[in-house]
This record gives C-alpha cells, structure tokens and sequence, in this order.
C-alpha cells in the first residue's frame, strides 16, 4: 500500500537525505512498505539498510532489489560500496547521513499526514493482548493499522507509523521499553491521540530500577497525550498517582468497583476462556473470551471503553472482543493427544503476570501441574521475587509445582518454606528436562500450566508432550 502518499523525492525530503539515483517512474509514484529485514521484503518495497553491532543492512541491498525492493535508503559510506548491479537495477537510491535517524524522519513524516486516531498502548504485562482486542474493536468503524508482533521498540515503531496508508482510519501502535526515556522517545514519535496502560509491575528492572520507576516511565505516554486525548486505566494500577502525573486531558478508568462509568464483573474461568460481564449506565452484555484469566478481561473491558469513546457501540465491541484468539503463547489453551490440556502462557513473565496467570489456572484445575521458568531481567530484586512467587504456590493445595531454570529453584525453596510437601515440588535444569516429570503426573483431563519468561522456551515441554511445533511469534 501507498505509504500516506510519499514519493522517492518527498521522502528524500523527509528523511533531509538526496535522491542520488531516481528509479524507472521518476521518483513521483508513491512508495511502498519500509522495511528492514531482506528476507520479508514484499514486492515494491523500500528497503532501509541499518547498520547494527551484528550486521550491516547494506550487505544485502543486492539480496533486497532481486527480492523486489524499488527504494534503498542508504549512507554515504554504504553508497559508496553499493555493487554496480544494484546501482543498474533501476530502483530508488535515497543517501542520508544516518539511516536510523532517517527512518524515525520518514516515520514523522508519516505520522503527520495521519490524521485519524492514534492509540499508544503500553504496561507491564499486557501490551500485546490489549492491542489485539483494540484492533478488532476498532476495525468495526474502518480499516485499522497495528503493531505487527511486538515490533514496539525504537525500530519496530517507527516501521509501525510508515504503515499508516492512505486506507487507515485508526491505529493502535505498541510501545515497550527496557531502559528510562524510551515511553518518551516513541510517544514523541508516535503522536498518540489516546493512551492506555494496562499495568505496572516488576518487568525490566535491571534497566528500569524499581516499580515506581517503571510507573513513572510508562506514564510518559500520558503526558505526551494532547489535552483533547483520553487515558486509560485499570482501577488496579500501581502508583496512579505517578501514572497520571503531569496528565493534561480527561482520565477513564475501567474495572469491578462501583461508580465507574465501565465495568466488568463476575469473571470466571472455563475452558473456553474467561467469560464476564461487561456494564455501561445500566447496559450489561455477558462475553466469553478465547483466552484465560480475569486480567484479559480487564483489557478487553480497556479496549472496549476506547471504542466507546471513538462511536463503537457496547455492543458491537463486545462482540469484537469475544472474537479475538490469544496471540502465539500468551494464554493459548491446547490439548494434548491424551487429552490433558495445557495453557501455553510463555511469551514473558514477571510477579504481577504469574500471579495472573497462577489465579486463572487455580480456577479452571486445583489439582493441576504449574511449570514456572525463571522471570528475567529483575535486577537485585530477582532472588527475592522468585522466593515469593514460591509462597503464592504454596497456597494452591492441589498442584504439582516444576520449577525451571536456575532462578525458579528459589520458586521451589519458597514454595517449600511455606509449606509445599517436598513431594509435590521438582526443580529442573531447563524446558526439556520438565517433560519426564510432567508426564508421570498427568492423564485424560489434567491441566498444564506453561508460564515463564521468554529466555527460558517452556514451549519447548508442549512440542515434547504433544511431539508437534508450533510458532513462536
């Protein structure tokens, strides 16, 4: 699709970089999809030749115009080397100083020609899902661009905006962050005319600092919101107050108690999902998720309101949502061939995240087998925090616990502290060796709980059980 009208010559300008080699239409045909990857390139695409510590995009500008690329965007030292073929080939060749920084230009460039609305969706735990529901809500009033993945980075978003075709009339863009200033670099990028948040917690720690350090990074994307915006929250956020601090447009927050104009109620888990009810002044509409755990709810109910606030009715929205299949390991529900079911929720993980998905599985089996890997990039807290995820385990009277990795052995020794009977609780060294200890406590009807971060490949004990692959996305 037309990238919001650019041309080889308007994007030059854009990105303040020179046209040095003008393709077969004379550089006045609009552009297609940006990209960055020369194994993805879809026909008519420009292709940005990045330079990292690993790789060197240029090295494969040749690969790119065989593969159907008409634009390259390259540097003054990677022009120079380009080969003789490349520069014959008729394609595009826009020079710049830098192309990362040319790509977030193109991206702006992008951005400003928009003009529909623009959500930017981020928190702890449950970007991704929230995105989804977001997108298909939004769908029900036209044709709505999303964050491909998790493409939510200081590369992946600004991709994300040069999408924004001449067809889009909404977005929802993704924003993640590991490191402080970076919710702010991209929602300065981005633009967004609404925020949401799904939650605070314990992730990315060793780059972030401390819980309030993270709310105070994430609420950045409130404070880039324009006074005529609308934020989003759960009533269960962490540290509102630094959440919304410096907040200049109207605030909405969802969730279970009274006196909010949102609401869901009655969640309760099944094995088709987690099923609710979701009320407005009076209007309630009962809905059943395709994925697990009242904190899906929650982001469905957050999703909703933002379509409400954008003229999609309570019921189409619903509607939207129930219709929604989790994304590739975040609470998909499989079963096995002898009938066992596992929830495959091993995407990420951090405290608040496992004692979501710990809460949700306690609902649909008491007596089932939780296989916990380690939660990466806690900083100093790491110990401490695994310890007591341990003592949360050791509240469900029934499971079996398999503690995966090194840092989930101190799963295991919390869970024991508290109580746990040292035979209900294995630790292992990794995925693979799980997979023995599993299968000598399930049968027909069991339920597996997969949940760690990604780092550790707990899909690894599904493909195992089932001796089937499956995506990772």
């Amino acid at each position: 699709m037309p990238m919001m009208g650019l041309t080889a010559r308007s994007a030059a300008a854009a990105c303040g970089g020179r046209l040095v080699h003008v393709g077969v239409d004379g550089g006045e045909a609009p552009l297609g999809e940006v990209n960055i990857d020369s194994r993805t390139l879809p026909l008519g695409a420009t292709f940005v030749c990045l330079r990292g510590p690993r790789f060197d995009g240029h090295d494969f500008a040749a690969q790119a115009v065989e593969a159907g690329a008409t634009t390259l965007l390259v540097d003054e030292r990677g022009l120079q080397a380009l080969p003789s073929g490349v520069r014959e080939s008729g394609a595009h060749i826009i020079c710049v100083s830098d192309t990362e920084q040319a790509l977030v230009a193109w991206a702006r460039a992008c951005r400003a020609r928009f003009q529909g609305p623009l959500v930017g969706i981020t928190g702890s735990c449950g970007k991704t899902t929230t995105k989804e529901l977001l997108a298909a809500v939004l769908t029900t009033i036209g044709p709505t661009l999303k964050t491909r993945g998790n493409q939510n980075n200081q590369l992946g978003v600004p991709l994300t905006l040069c999408r924004l075709d001449e067809g889009v009339r909404a977005a929802v863009v993704e924003l993640g962050t590991n490191s402080p200033g970076e919710i702010a670099y991209l929602s300065a990028m981005a633009e967004p005319t609404f925020g949401l948040i799904t939650a605070i917690g314990a992730a990315h720690l060793e780059g972030l600092g401390t819980v309030a350090d993270v709310a105070l990074e994430k609420g950045a994307l409130f404070r880039h919101l324009p006074s005529s915006g609308r934020a989003f929250l759960p009533e269960s956020i962490a540290f509102p107050e630094l959440v919304t601090r410096g907040l200049k447009c109207p605030l909405v927050v969802v969730g279970e108690g009274p006196g909010l104009g949102l609401r869901y109620s009655a969640p309760r888990e099944t094995v088709s999902g987690v099923s609710g009810i979701v009320g407005l002044d009076g209007a309630a509409l009962p809905t059943t998720l395709r994925m697990s755990g009242a904190h899906n709810l929650q982001n469905a109910t957050l999703a909703i309101a933002v379509g409400l606030e954008l003229g999609v009715s309570l019921k189409d929205a619903v509607s939207a949502v129930a219709s929604v299949a989790p994304a590739a390991l975040r609470g998909e529900v499989r079963t096995l061939p002898g009938g066992a079911h596992v929830v495959l929720d091993c995407y990420n993980a951090n405290p608040e995240s496992m004692r979501a998905a710990l809460r949700a599985f306690e609902q649909v089996s008491r007596s089932g087998v939780v296989v916990l890997g380690d939660m990466l990039e806690l900083g100093s807290g790491a110990l401490e925090a695994h310890l007591e995820l341990g003592r949360v385990v050791a509240l469900m009277p029934d499971v079996r616990l398999v503690a995966v990795g090194p840092l989930s052995r101190r799963i295991a020794d919390g869970a024991a502290a508290a109580g746990m009977s040292a035979s209900r609780i294995s630790a292992v060294s990794d995925a693979r060796a799980a997979v023995p200890v599993i299968q000598e406590h399930v049968e027909q009807g069991s339920w597996i709980l997969l949940k760690g971060s990604r780092g550790m490949r707990l899909e690894q004990v599904y493909e195992q059980l089932s001796n089937r692959s499956i995506s990772h996305e």
